[in-house]
């Protein structure tokens, strides 16, 4: 397979990594007689396979990063994690990460628009499945108390579910020993630039042996991140939520009030997670709880710079609109860290996820039950004005106060039930079988209101109009999906080993859609009489079907494997609901949408060079049929999800590690992901995207390096220095040309001292260390009024310390 290198000069300095780590393997290689003064590096063990093994001897392409690690690099939250592993974006950060949507894209399997994920789920599920232990759930997590973090790239739907189609992430946490009582406290205070004021974090995790049976374990927590975002052109609100007018008396010309405020994305976590332990001769039983809570002011994105001349809001922009002073009263243009909106938009979140998982060991094979149920509920408000005023505001009579405040409600709840057989033994033969059952339920909510659109219509048209309400969209999901999955292996010679798996599965899904526009009444209703102008669709989908994969993996030597991998995934379709009569009727090829499927063929390398080095190599080619994409609709601008054609990832995965001395350790990643549209997604006439397009969201040149250097300084006190630099080239955001915005390239630093002596350790440490604005995500001026452009930015350079006792 050929793999053509993009050598513009915006991946200069990327590929400059993967220089870097060739030229470490190549130089530890040969001084491989000094070894024995170098201590060897510790494999990492993992269970991607459902057994025991380390990451080195798992025939995929993974990355596994430890608790240790993580609390050593000083990561605590998705963003700052994907920059150590290759072949991985996540296109958010902070706590309100696009409100708990799954932003991460494995391998650049991603069409949709990056800045479109919001506060409630798409209409599609993600391509990339997460794990909270054993269950299939989507927390945005504060990496604390993690035991490891596995990242799977590729389909991985025999072991791990028929959607995950772009990879599997699986967070994994400490359990509750058995064998000692431990305790660890940890208080964070630190401060961003441009925030007036600290971010503080305070945490800590007790292990509470009961006997020599039982243990139990509860870590706990709360993170505060102040704010950074400026909004300095607020609408004025009175007590009912109305904007104060510059002129009461005429509520159909008057400028709205303006204000501002500081710091509006504000944001906090709490958590809580308890997990009992009892371990017999062959049984073990691990109860857990997670209630996390998320609230925030407001999201982390700016508007900067904005841009002169008229916007949307202007004769110029809507033609109609009733007072040509609104970019006088509201300016266009912005600082960094400043943002358009007119509203504040609150965000809350709880999350709850209880488990118990039985393991018995019969000897010959090991039985585990994994039984859990979780529920995920939220409410968002957005201010939707520049959307509505680009794309809708001639609907609204030129309204001179014109704005839209979305609120968003979402309830995701499901039962999850697996149980699998996975043999032992060291004999040529081994296998894992086992039933999955999910049974989810999902509903979304969102209710779009035009403020104060009562007040100036019955001023404007002279009669009563009591409605405020311009959208209504409520998504009603049952879905429930029971799969048998197995995996056999076998060892044709003790170097050489074939594995084939299969998934055969049902999925039944019950869907319906119901948008209501109580503006535009009963002419925009299926009936044609309905006031609240009622429209929608449903449908029931039965799916059955098999995915297969085969690996084979050939040992060189006791230290170098290849391996090559087939592996299937495919992803559930669905229903949009959206009007096809009436006043604002869509296409009908709107109404649904099917599954997609991806096919994927990887061949990897791995292994180490003496004891000093560990590295992971990797080409894949990922086929991608019918894509799903998130659109709106061309006539009243509805959600709804649509396929294409084709889509195709081909790239390279690199990471390596290198213990120069015992003291000092060096990594480094690099991926090359070159994901294309391979032919324009067609709805009946109407085109996204083009052929050969680079797909949205994922750069081509993603890498990182990493320095940790451990030293006993002496009198008892030992000390420890981490540096970390990564890189995120060139994206584009939406498929459409224009609706897309190319964002930058970027490097972000990292450093952190600490030092300590017994049961105490106090680390100062500075995240993005030269300030640099990183773009991750942004609107298009084609799409949205200049105030709405949000660009989703890395947080500011953060300097802190952080203080942790253990004990006993």
């Amino acid at each position: 397979m050929a793999i053509s290198f993009n050598r513009r000069r915006d991946a200069v300095s990327a590929l400059a990594l993967l220089a870097c780590l060739d030229l470490t393997l190549m130089t530890t290689a040969a001084k491989a007689d000094e070894a024995d003064s170098v201590s060897m590096i510790d494999e990492l063990v993992v269970t991607a396979s459902r057994r025991e093994e380390s990451v080195l001897t798992t025939p995929i392409n993974m990355s596994a990063v430890g608790g240790e690690q993580l609390a050593r690099a000083g990561l605590t939250d998705f963003a700052e994690l994907t920059r150590m592993i290759p072949g991985i974006a996540f296109n958010g950060g902070g706590i309100r990460t696009a409100g708990g949507t799954n932003n991460f894209v494995i391998r650049g399997l991603n069409v949709d628009n990056s800045a479109s994920s919001g506060d409630a789920p798409l209409i599609t599920v993600p391509t990339v499945t997460t794990y909270l232990g054993e269950t299939p759930a989507f927390v945005n997590l504060h990496l604390a108390d993690i035991q490891r973090v596995e990242v799977l790239r590729g389909p991985q739907g025999t072991l791990y579910g028929s959607s995950s189609i772009g990879g599997t992430i699986r967070f994994l946490f400490n359990e509750p020993d058995t064998s000692a009582y431990a305790a660890e406290l940890t208080a964070d205070l630190s401060k961003t630039k441009a925030a007036s004021g600290a971010n503080y974090t305070l945490e800590g995790v007790a292990n509470l042996p009961i006997n020599e049976n039982v243990a139990v374990r509860i870590a706990a927590g709360h993170v505060f991140q102040h704010g950074f975002i400026d909004a300095p052109y607020l609408y004025a609100l009175d007590a009912q939520g109305l904007p104060i007018l510059a002129d009461p008396a005429h509520p159909e010309s008057s400028l709205p009030s303006s204000t501002s405020a500081k710091d509006v994305d504000d944001a906090q976590l709490t958590y809580v997670r308890p997990s009992i332990l009892f371990k017999g001769e062959n049984l073990k039983l691990l109860f857990t709880f997670q209630h996390q809570k998320e609230k925030a002011d407001g999201t982390s994105v700016d508007s900067y710079p904005g841009g002169g001349g008229p916007s949307s809001f202007t004769p110029e922009g809507t033609p109609g609109f009733l007072n040509p002073d609104f970019d006088a009263a509201f300016p266009t243009t912005f600082n960094k860290y400043e943002t358009g909106q007119f509203y504040r938009s609150p965000y809350e979140r709880t999350v709850d996820v209880v488990s118990l998982e039985a393991e018995y060991d019969f000897g010959f094979a090991t039985l585990t039950s994994s039984t859990s149920y979780y529920k995920n509920e939220g409410e968002a408000y957005t201010d939707n004005s520049g959307f509505y005023q680009k794309s809708l505001g001639f609907l609204y009579m030129g309204m001179p106060s014109f704005s839209t405040l979305s609120e968003r409600n979402f309830e995701e709840k499901a039962w999850v039930q697996e149980l699998r057989l996975v043999s032992q033994g060291d004999g040529p033969l081994s296998w894992v079988v086992g039933g999955f059952y999910m049974d989810q339920d999902t509903s979304v909510l969102q209710t779009d209101y035009i403020v104060g659109w009562s007040r100036f219509a019955t001023a404007y048209l002279g009669v009563p109009i009591n409605e405020e309400r311009g959208y209504v969209y409520n998504r009603i999901m049952s879905f429930k999906d029971a799969a048998l999955f197995g995996e056999l292996s076998y060892e044709i010679t003790p170097k050489w080993q074939v594995t084939g798996g299969a998934r055969a599965f049902r999925q039944e899904l019950d869907v319906a859609s119901i948008i209501k526009l109580p503006i535009c009444g009963p002419s925009c209703s299926n009936s044609g009489t309905d006031p609240d102008g009622t429209s929608g669709g449903a449908d029931k989908q039965k799916i059955e079907d098999v995915l297969f994969k085969f690996n084979t993996s050939y040992d060189f030597t006791d230290s170098l494997m290849a391996y090559f991998t087939y592996s299937e995934g495919q992803r559930r379709g669905g229903a949009n609901g959206v009007p096809t009569v009436g006043r604002l009727a869509e296409d009908p090829a709107y109404l649904f949408f099917q599954p997609d499927t991806v096919t994927n063929y990887e061949i990897g390398l791995k292994g180490r060079i003496g004891p000093q080095v560990t590295f992971s190599a990797a080409i894949y080619q990922m086929d991608w049929d019918q894509p799903q994409l998130n659109v709106s609709t061309p006539v009243g601008s509805f959600p709804a999800a649509v396929n294409g054609g084709k889509a195709r990832s081909r790239g390279l995965d690199l990471e390596g590690r290198w213990r120069a001395t015992p003291d000092l350790s060096i990594a480094a990643t690099y991926s090359y992901t070159d994901a294309t549209l391979e032919e324009v997604i067609d709805v009946n006439g109407r085109g996204f995207g083009e052929a050969g397009q680079q797909l949205p969201g994922s750069p081509k040149h993603q890498g990182s390096i990493s320095l940790d250097y451990d030293r006993d300084l002496g009198q008892g006190f030992t000390g420890s220095l981490h540096l970390d630099a990564s890189y995120r080239g060139k994206a584009g955001t939406a498929l459409q040309q224009e609706f897309s915005t190319e964002l930058e390239s970027f490097w972000l630093t990292n450093a952190s001292f600490g030092a300590g002596k017994d049961a105490w350790y106090a680390s100062v440490y500075a995240d993005n260390i030269t300030n640099e604005r990183g773009v991750v995500t942004a609107n298009s001026l084609n799409a949205y009024d200049v105030r709405a452009l949000n660009y989703r930015i890395a947080r500011p350079r953060t300097v802190g310390v952080r203080l942790t006792y253990k004990f006993p």
